[in-house]
């Protein structure tokens, strides 16, 4: 989709001659998001700016769905390509329609399908049409704002989405959301992304390929996976941490690790006596309770001793409720904070799905690295 072919941009001439971006190959296939990391200076937003031309390229070539960028007209390129900032960049004289309408106003959409499309961004960012479209961005939170800028650069549907840092200017916790809520989109979109971020943990979350770049040089272009558990030299192991096993955990779902079939389920309606016999013969320190299939709390011996009623009466609640999405770092934090080894995991529609364990997180974690070494 996305073709980068021994790409090189210099800036200046001469002694002051800088090279931004040395040799570089790769390419991002349809429908990926590849995220460009590196430190400040690498090259990575050069790389992102020359792809839509608003920057030369100096040698090479890049080319967008088999086609030459520089045989294609600037403007025309860039209308095929949605372009979100750090800074957002909305217009503050406009609307939040009127900044979403921007591109397809230049594409020559009529009214009607430009206030369609901007109701359905609206929605699909999680802004009511009928609350925020006449709005102006300074009524909105940094966060809001941001959501209008993703919304801009889907509003002509574009297949390849440009993205320079898009949520770094916002909280950590607005940012970790729009980032879940970018990710939904995205399984649904099908764009291809080139995405520039400095946050290893952004970048793992996000991409399907990270492109690590150093001083202008492309070090290693892999999955996060193998980014965390072989990185290509000591310059890609010291950037993205020593505690690489740990951000496996933020890559890995508790879908990829769950028990789909743990034995120790009892149903909300049995007498406790029965329970009781049944965890001790087969030496169960606890047991789920589902009720029409939904994890209602858990059951100790301890709890059950001496009791005759049903064990629905008798549960106790659970402390966090995890599903089958969340990162296996979620699983693992719960466990720690609240002294559990064993959590139930909920599908979307809140039905149990399957349990978490510290074992079935550890097995992960072992599978994926002798996966790699075997590589």
């Amino acid at each position: 989709m996305i073709e980068y072919d021994s790409v090189t941009k210099v800036f200046g001439i001469g002694k002051k001659a800088v090279t931004a971006t040395d040799n570089v190959t790769f390419t991002i296939d349809k429908g990926e998001t590849a995220v460009f990391l590196g430190p400040s200076g690498c090259g990575k937003t050069t790389m992102l700016r020359m792809t839509n031309r608003l920057e030369s390229i100096t040698r090479g070539s890049i080319k967008v769905n088999g086609q030459d960028i520089m045989d294609m007209n600037p403007q025309k390129l860039r209308l095929t390509m949605g372009y979100v900032i750090q800074q957002i960049g909305l217009f503050p004289n406009k609307t939040i329609a009127g900044n979403i309408a921007i591109v397809p106003r230049m594409l020559g959409w009529n009214k009607e399908k430009i206030r369609a499309r901007v109701d359905e961004l609206l929605n699909m960012v999680k802004l009511d049409p009928e609350i925020y479209r006449d709005r102006y961005p300074v009524e909105l939170s940094g966060g809001q704002q941001q959501r209008i800028g993703v919304a801009r650069g889907l509003a002509a549907n574009p297949d390849i989405l440009l993205m320079d840092e898009p949520f770094g200017a916002i909280d950590p916790i607005n940012r970790d959301q729009i980032q879940d809520e970018f990710l939904k989109l995205q399984a649904k979109l099908k764009k291809t992304i080139a995405f520039v971020s400095h946050d290893i943990h952004e970048a793992i979350k996000m991409a399907d390929k990270i492109a690590i770049f150093k001083d202008g040089k492309l070090v290693q272009y892999d999955s996060p996976e193998s980014i965390l558990m072989r990185p290509a030299n000591k310059f890609v192991s010291d950037f993205v941490g020593a505690d690489r096993a740990l951000k496996v955990l933020g890559l890995l779902r508790i879908r990829d690790a769950m028990n789909l079939s743990p034995k120790n389920l009892v149903q909300a309606g049995t007498d406790a006596p029965q329970v009781l016999k049944m965890m001790e013969d087969r030496g169960m320190k606890f047991a789920f309770v589902l009720k029409d299939n939904k994890p209602v709390g858990y059951v100790s011996p301890k709890l059950l001793k001496y009791e005759q009623g049903k064990v629905e009466d008798l549960v106790e609640r659970f402390p966090e409720e995890l599903g089958t999405r969340e990162p296996l770092r979620d699983a693992l934090s719960a466990m720690l904070m609240h002294d559990m080894i064993d959590f139930p995991v909920m599908d979307d529609n809140g039905d149990f799905a399957g349990s978490i364990s510290y074992k079935n997180i550890q097995k992960s974690i072992l599978e994926l690295y002798y996966e790699d070494q075997d590589g």
